[in-house]
């Protein structure tokens, strides 16, 4: 389910809602999917306000953002 949320945010530049761990720490995070590739993820995280690289794996899950978070220019 986690990869139909990332395709549709890719496809959709619509932004998701992941539940992320990295290192025992879990965090939620709001992305915007920027290309899939070799089990990676490259998204704009609104949480870090940069362009993050995420693992899959990693991915506990995924769902539509309910803000309308928008990437500043």
């Amino acid at each position: 389910m986690v990869n139909y949320f990332l395709k549709a945010s890719l496809e959709r530049n619509q932004p998701i809602t992941i539940i992320y761990m990295k290192d025992d720490e879990i965090t939620e995070r709001n992305i915007k999917v920027f290309e899939i590739n070799n089990g990676n993820v490259k998204a704009f995280c609104f949480l870090r306000n940069q362009n993050r690289i995420f693992k899959i794996k990693n991915i506990l899950s995924a769902s539509f953002s309910q803000n309308g978070y928008k990437i500043a220019k």
